[in-house]
């Protein structure tokens, strides 16, 4: 006999007692439960250490009752009535059910009953208690997520339809328009006929006043209303929409009604989308539905639909630009303001009246006229920051011609290489106002983020659109600019500036070369020269040539 068979037969012919059997059931890592079947109700006889861990129960309190005392209000009815037939039957049995530990904290308990035999008849059941909470929890987890995925599924199948219908058809409005009116009545006209939305609104944001005034409403029948109006507030979604450029939702139930919306009570909610193209805002659309609509689905598509809708609009707007060769003109509001000209007016004790740049040698020079100025110019820059040089250029009969060398990083220097020229500065010793002229296609609130930027305090005051000069005369004094040497255009500057070519001259060329550090000769050299290349062009010119003719 080899080894392992005699340790087989030596291990059959051990006599394990009841007391070995018993340790060795009290140390069960599951709980385990002896009933007597022979007794009135199946009573327990025995229940074992891990038992009582798991049900909180002790042996004293669950000997001589049945299992069933770990039932309570959420234990399903199905495995209970399976494991009682399953007894009854004297057959085995494995169910899991809802139980009740002692101190009313629920478990999910996996319930493993058998029947002992003894001469043929059932003396006990012996049961097996497994918690699989955490299984049967995990199990329910990913049943929801499996459920929440195919509900989103769904969900978003469903956008996706009226994405590709309702996008298609803005998309065919945007470039079918030829104006950025005709373009928004095209958009509130396709949104509000849906199925989910009623109403729709587009308001124009105005930079001046920073306020969204309405440009055109389109009902749900595709009826356009004319005296439309809608009150704004502070707090105004429309407002938080431009400011934070994202979309806004409101529901009436929780708020009271639609903020500035005079509609009939049947709207249940409003969202308003802004219309941003790169650093440009043209406005909001509003949408009215008459349910609580708006999910962030729906939010996806509104947004996809606002870019849209304001590159269509950027795309009409620069198109009448470049047809019309408009600019626009902004005005600012220096009064507040913390800006070097505030600062010199008031310095200088005098008006400041802007006359122009020169950029020489790497230097930015602006000219001012000021009126009643009888101080020392040379000491204007050690009090006013921002200014490395300042000087008197000439006495006329306007005024006085002083010039102030700045830093390259000033604002007239950060306007120009953005295609800005400055039309105009006023300033007081009380307050100043500042007018640009921007290309037609500049973005005003990027343009005002400069402006504020190097003058904190700046407050865009108004914005008007002109047309510029012909573009043949445009070009044709193009041409002659860049003809011109930098020396030159300096002159020229300098002395239109201060009266040179006027018919009551006020002073000299001798004083203006002194100004500008340079001898008489240059001076007259550089203007002779200048002012030839000027009537040269112009004679030139091919509208001037149809006249002389």
């Amino acid at each position: 006999m080899t080894e392992p068979e005699s340790v087989r037969e030596a291990a059959r012919a051990v006599d394990v007692d009841e007391s070995l059997k018993e340790r060795a059931m009290d140390e069960a890592p599951v709980g385990i439960t002896i009933s007597d079947p022979s007794l009135p109700d199946n009573p327990l006889v025995y229940v074992n250490d891990a038992y009582e861990r798991l049900t909180g129960y002790s042996r004293e309190e669950v000997i001589g009752r049945n299992c069933r005392l770990l039932q309570g209000p959420d234990t399903r009815e199905e495995p209970v009535a399976e494991m009682r037939r399953a007894i009854d039957a004297g057959e085995r049995v494995s169910v899991e059910l809802r139980n009740y530990r002692k101190d009313g904290t629920e478990f999910w308990n996996r319930v493993e009953v058998a029947p002992i035999y003894e001469d043929g008849a059932v003396t006990n059941y012996v049961g097996f208690q497994t918690d699989v909470t955490r299984r049967v929890l995990a199990e329910r987890a990913a049943r929801e997520r499996a459920h929440g995925l195919r509900d989103e599924r769904a969900t978003l199948a469903r956008v996706l339809d009226r994405v590709n219908g309702l996008l298609g058809d803005v998309t065919t409005a945007l470039v079918q328009a030829t104006t950025r009116e005709g373009l928004q009545r095209a958009v509130c006209r396709r949104v509000s006929s849906g199925d989910s939305y009623a109403f729709a609104w587009i308001g124009e944001y105005d930079y001046a006043s920073e306020a969204v005034k309405p440009a055109v409403a389109v009902a749900g029948d595709g009826t356009e209303l004319t005296d439309f109006e809608v009150s704004l507030g502070d707090d105004d979604p429309a407002v938080r929409a431009v400011e934070t450029d994202t979309v806004q939702v409101v529901d009436a139930s929780t708020g009271g009604g639609l903020p500035g919306v005079a509609l009939p009570s049947r709207f249940e909610s409003m969202a308003v989308v802004p219309l941003t193209y790169h650093d440009s805002t043209y406005g909001v659309l509003c949408i009215c539905a008459t349910t609580e609509a708006f999910d962030d689905h729906e939010r996806v598509v509104l947004r996809a639909i606002g870019r849209a809708t304001a590159t269509g609009i950027n795309a009409v707007e620069s198109h009448r630009r470049v047809e019309t060769d408009e600019r626009t003109e902004l005005t600012y509001d220096l009064s507040s303001a913390t800006w070097f000209v505030t600062d010199l007016a008031a310095a200088a004790d005098c008006d400041l009246e802007y006359v122009g740049a020169e950029r020489t040698d790497g230097s930015l020079t602006l000219l001012f006229d000021a009126s009643a100025f009888d101080g020392d110019p040379g000491g204007l820059a050690d009090e006013v920051d921002g200014v490395r040089a300042s000087s008197l250029v000439a006495d006329h009969s306007n005024g006085t011609l002083l010039a102030f060398e700045v830093l390259d990083s000033s604002l007239v220097a950060a306007l120009a290489e953005r295609g800005v020229d400055v039309d105009a500065i006023e300033a007081t010793p009380d307050d100043a106002e500042l007018v640009l002229d921007a290309p037609g296609d500049a973005d005003p609130r990027s343009l005002t983020d400069v402006v504020e930027d190097r003058c904190p305090g700046a407050e865009l005051a108004a914005i008007q659109e002109h047309a510029s000069p012909p573009s043949s005369e445009r070009a044709a004094l193009a041409s002659v600019a860049d003809d011109l040497t930098e020396r030159q255009r300096v002159v020229l500057k300098r002395a239109y500036a201060a009266g040179f070519f006027d018919s009551t001259r006020d002073v000299s060329g001798a004083e203006l070369a002194d100004s500008m550090g340079l001898s008489p000769s240059t001076f007259h050299q550089h203007r002779r020269a200048a002012l030839r290349k000027l009537v040269g062009a112009a004679i030139e010119c091919d509208d001037l040539d149809d006249t002389l003719t």
